[in-house]
């Protein structure tokens, strides 16, 4: 049971980090348009994302998931195995909903939680 959800919540935490990485890099070559037919900057974007892209997420597909089980490995230690596990990795995702929240919707997170409260 513990191993599954681990896997589960490390796998789920990783393509979060790595959307956000590749997210990046990509919205860095769509905006650096150059002066051509928005058809072949297209293509030549699409291919270009695919050369970047592919083997950065080989890159860092590995190291990120080794990072994200050994912080859900010390929430575990330090909190109870189960228990653990939960708080790291809600305190993991309580981070990445925060940064998704503000790139997508431009809503800073602590801004709104102090709205609410006070």
């Amino acid at each position: 049971m513990y191993k599954k959800l681990f896997n589960i919540m490390v796998l789920m935490i990783s393509v979060l980090i790595i959307n956000l990485l590749t997210g990046r890099i990509t919205d860095y070559i769509i905006h650096y348009k150059i002066d051509l037919n928005p058809f072949k900057f297209t293509a030549i974007a699409m291919f270009a994302l695919v050369f970047i892209l592919v083997p950065a997420y080989r890159y860092m597909g590995s190291r990120i998931e080794v990072l994200v089980a050994k912080v859900l490995v010390k929430g575990s230690n330090s909190f109870g195995k189960i228990l653990g596990l939960f708080i790291s990795f809600a305190v993991i995702f309580s981070i990445l909903f925060a940064i998704y929240l503000h790139q997508w919707f431009h809503i800073n997170l602590l801004t709104e939680i102090k709205n609410k409260l006070f």
